[in-house]
């Protein structure tokens, strides 16, 4: 398989020197599209993964983000808890400095299943156990006292419903899957629902549980939203509003489908299984969209989560055992072995990307965060 040449002209890739502090170079943000050079730049895959500190959630850690300013990393977890750490003091080990907000969710919401910040870096919107959609505004939420009022945008009372939510990259957008098998999409500047996206196959009536959608992702010029379900499907609708935001694609992957992710520059798109990940390109031509496999990683493990690296070439995984682990797509090789002592004592159910590209999270129902830098 040869992905270098549809990677390399789509993104520049940011060198940082050795006297550069951690903290100036995850304040750097992604060269965006207008600011790029012409001339073709060749993309590599990552070659180490380096811990750089472990904090304790409390327990499990079923969800977290990194902001968009990237200053702070929020967690959530089976204790009802959200934290919200500070990003600098974390990685420098300040104790007193690193927590920046401590919420308690309501006891009928159980837990958080997902979460996503704003693009403004104020509000936090999570998604919960019995089905509920909640906006947090940060700004009135404070460290020391636990009990913070939220914003309950969908009502659903469905008992381990365990909802996503995404934010579009210039959060223009926000998706929340449904106990029904549906996802709706509202527009964040008015906080007014869109629509309601439908499914091709799957309950209405939210009596298959493996129809609900356990992922959801957005491609990164916000074209296509992408959403895959346990019955084996992915899902994409258009987000063209001309287009009714009609369903364009429903992929049988022939194996229930944990995680959705599409690659930096849009022309890929990972789905992960009970024994690793699949590559899939995705293009339109003349009108018409065309979906083709291209690449297999054999994890040998259920991946419950991924993210890309910035480079495009690199596929950062956590696994239903304990570890996390760095993958080449073009080799659809591991790119590196992590000592037993550095991984997770248990199953990996989230990971995470700074938007700097130079750091990354990972949680474990171990109730432990690590930071790595790639």
């Amino acid at each position: 398989m040869r992905l270098s040449t549809l990677f390399s002209n789509s993104f520049v890739k940011l060198w940082v020197s050795a006297g550069l502090g951690l903290a100036t170079a995850m304040s750097a943000l992604t060269v965006p599209v207008s600011a790029q050079i012409s001339a073709p730049v060749i993309a590599q895959a990552a070659s180490s993964l380096t811990l750089l500190r472990t904090i304790q959630h409390g327990l499990n850690v079923n969800a977290i983000a990194f902001s968009p300013n990237g200053q702070m990393l929020a967690s959530a977890g089976g204790d009802g808890m959200i934290r919200v750490w500070d990003v600098n003091a974390t990685l420098q080990g300040d104790e007193n400095r690193r927590m920046r907000r401590l919420i308690q969710i309501p006891g009928a919401d159980r837990y958080v299943t997902s979460l996503a910040f704003s693009p403004d870096n104020r509000y936090l919107v999570t998604g919960t156990y019995n089905g509920d959609v909640r906006v947090w505004d940060l700004s009135i939420c404070e460290r020391d006292r636990p009990g913070c009022n939220s914003q309950l945008v969908l009502d659903r009372d469905y008992v381990g419903v365990a909802p996503r939510v995404k934010f579009s990259p210039s959060g223009r957008w926000l998706a929340a899957s449904n106990y029904d098998g549906t996802v709706t999409l509202w527009d964040w500047g008015s906080r007014r629902v869109i629509t309601v996206l439908e499914p091709e196959t799957g309950s209405h009536r939210g009596e298959r549980l493996d129809g609900r959608f356990s992922s959801l992702t957005f491609s990164p010029d916000e074209t296509y939203l992408a959403a895959g379900s346990h019955d084996d499907f992915i899902t994409l609708w258009s987000l063209d509003p001309r287009e009714e935001f009609e369903r364009i694609a429903t992929i049988d992957t022939g194996h229930g489908v944990d995680s959705v992710a599409f690659s930096p520059d849009g022309q890929f798109l990972a789905s992960s299984n009970f024994r690793g990940v699949e590559i899939r390109s995705i293009r339109s031509r003349r009108g018409k969209l065309k979906i083709e496999e291209q690449a297999e990683l054999e994890v040998g493990q259920r991946v419950n989560t991924m993210a890309f690296l910035p480079n495009g070439q690199s596929l950062f995984v956590g696994d239903n055992v304990q570890s996390v682990g760095l993958w080449n797509i073009e080799e659809e090789e591991s790119l590196i072995t992590i000592p037993n002592d550095q991984q997770h004592s248990r199953p990996v159910l989230t990971v995470a990307l700074s938007p700097s590209g130079n750091l990354l999270a990972s949680g474990s129902t171990d109730g432990v965060i690590k930071l790595w830098r790639p």
